[in-house]
């Protein structure tokens, strides 16, 4: 896992540099884009990137980070006191749905860094997302949790993927999510 260095008393300019790289990702992909790119969109010097990021490695990670936290924060207050099972499993994957559509930029990277130094990390967080479903696999009675729920996460992210592409939600491949955990 690649390591950031945070600077103390500069929380928006940190920000400042991961909207900016955001932005720029949902424009023009992982690949498209440069330090250079993020610090003259940001409006900041080139010396800052690396007061905050260790190096463009860094910078991908803790953009990926971002958009988990995003999601994170998001599930725990959509899901409040839901009882386990298939409502609040599919609760969560519309959120998550729903946070990758407001938060195109970092879905981009997401996509885009399969095979990149940053996977390590990135699939870490994705299979924390994965291990909050297991309970209510569980309490929905299904043999073989762990393969269910990565498929379910799998087509989770197909989704994603696709309305990503569309530019909104897609209806249809979320109703047949929803029938497919049995609502």
């Amino acid at each position: 896992m690649t390591e950031d260095v945070r600077v103390p008393g500069a929380p928006q300019t940190r920000e400042a540099l991961l909207d900016a790289g955001a932005s720029l990702a949902e424009r023009h992909g992982l690949s498209g884009i440069s330090v250079n790119m993020v610090v003259a969109s940001a409006g900041v010097a080139k010396g800052t990137f690396y007061v905050h990021f260790k190096d463009r490695s860094a910078f991908i990670d803790a953009m990926h980070a971002r958009f988990h936290t995003n999601v994170e924060v998001a599930m725990a207050e959509a899901l409040g006191d839901l009882p386990r099972g298939a409502e609040r499993l599919f609760r969560a994957f519309e959120v998550y749905l729903d946070i990758s559509l407001q938060n195109r930029g970092a879905k981009a990277l997401s996509l885009e860094v399969r095979s990149s130094p940053e996977q390590d990390a990135m699939t870490v967080r994705r299979e924390r997302l994965v291990e909050g479903g297991l309970a209510d696999l569980e309490a929905m009675g299904w043999e073989d949790i762990e393969a269910a729920a990565q498929l379910l996460a799998a087509m989770t992210r197909e989704i994603s993927a696709l309305e990503f592409d569309a530019g909104h939600p897609l209806p249809a491949s979320r109703r047949a999510l929803k029938r497919m955990l049995g609502l």
